[in-house]
């Protein structure tokens, strides 16, 4: 079983007979959260950061719940798989992918629910979640919300969803480490790679190798939703005078962040390329390890891919951006009643936003700038409050 307070998914891509705590053959093993717990879940891309804000990373850096406070700090997870892949069914192909639905106990005595896996999908849950008292506290995103988010906020009696900015990290292009790109591939690049007008690596203008006129590009690129998809596509968009790129067919969609998006291709790995949020590269130097190797574990796992951040073929500037890692929850939970024994503070001062002019909460202190840090992240704090996209 994970840490007691990061719930995995039960759902694998082959039964498997869990056995934690003492019970055995329990459907449901990992920890359920509490009704005073705060609970959060969200894109991938943070999935790491409050897992370790939450119970600290693996190079002794202690996490929020160290404490033993009597209310957890509790993060879901947006796949159902502790190195973030997602799970799919027997007989899956990466021609004929069959994803499951991960599912998600959200607070005890509660059925499941379908997982919330990526930005859009997580301000869907919290916008939806209107009954008291509340599954959902707080949801990870790496997007702002839109301005039909912020009324629909209102319209639910929370005033606004409240934002705050915890980090930011580097949205880049990968290829593989032996891939067939060249060094940087720019925005206008990008825009023709990805309509579909260039197809082939020879047919970039100031293209030098190593790939042969039978090599194609594969782009790839993450699913409707994903805050890493929307924030490529805008990007793209811009440089293609305001107008919105269509995707050509052979564009593939894939999970958020995951090397093996393009290693698992095989030979054609070397010509496949994605927007990625490269701070999660930096778990591959110690934190992933080797999962088909049984406990206690394989080998520490290398990504196999590198940010294409070089000079571009003809000139110009490789694409690179920055996107914001944001905590969003309810306005008017910031008005709620102290939440640990003891604290004259609520949940929201504790961990998140804490106005007063001594204030500082958790993830602003030394101790969670540290653990933001360890997951890959910029750590950059900045008390948002209400924001809306565009």
């Amino acid at each position: 079983m994970d840490r007691s307070t990061k719930v995995k998914s039960a759902i694998a891509v082959v039964a498997t007979v869990i056995a934690s705590s003492g019970v055995i053959g329990s459907a449901r093993a990992d920890y359920a959260p509490s009704a005073t717990d705060v609970v959060g879940v969200g894109a991938e891309t943070l999935n790491f950061t409050m897992d370790f804000l939450a119970d600290g990373d693996a190079v002794g850096d202690v996490g929020y719940n160290a404490a033993n406070n009597v209310n957890k700090l509790v993060s879901f997870d947006s796949t159902g798989d502790a190195n973030a892949r997602n799970s799919y069914q027997n007989n899956s192909t990466y021609a004929a992918p069959k994803p499951l639905n991960p599912t998600v106990v959200l607070r005890a005595g509660t059925f499941p629910v379908q997982r919330p896996t990526t930005t859009a999908t997580s301000y869907a849950a919290i916008l939806a979640d209107k009954d008291t008292p509340y599954k959902i506290d707080f949801i990870k995103a790496i997007g702002l919300p839109t301005a039909a988010n912020q009324s629909l906020a209102a319209a639910n009696g929370w005033q606004y969803l409240h934002l705050v900015q915890i980090g930011s990290d580097p949205l880049q292009v990968i290829g593989s480490t032996n891939t067939n790109a060249p060094a940087g591939l720019s925005t206008a690049q990008l825009v023709q790679i990805y309509s579909g007008a260039i197809k082939r690596w020879v047919d970039i203008p100031g293209y030098a190798g190593p790939a042969t006129d039978t090599d194609f590009i594969q782009p790839l690129i993450t699913p409707v939703g994903a805050g890493t998809r929307n924030t490529f596509l805008a990007n793209l968009k811009t440089a293609n005078g305001g107008n919105d790129v269509v995707l050509d067919t052979g564009v593939q969609i894939v999970e958020p962040n995951d090397p093996t998006d393009i290693t698992g291709l095989g030979a054609n790995a070397k010509n496949a390329i994605m927007p990625f949020a490269v701070g999660r590269l930096a778990l591959y130097n110690g934190y992933f390890h080797n999962p088909a190797t049984v406990f206690p574990g394989g080998a520490p796992l290398t990504s196999g891919v590198k940010p294409l951040t070089g000079a571009p073929a003809g000139g110009g500037t490789a694409y690179s951006t920055t996107i914001g890692i944001y905590i969003a929850f309810r306005q008017t939970d910031t008005a709620l009643a102290a939440w640990q024994p003891g604290s004259t503070k609520n949940w929201i001062q504790t961990l998140f936003s804490d106005p007063s002019p001594t204030g500082s909460p958790f993830v602003k202190k030394a101790a969670g700038q540290t653990l933001i840090a360890a997951s890959g992240i910029t750590p950059t704090y900045n008390d948002l409050g209400n924001v809306s996209a565009g």
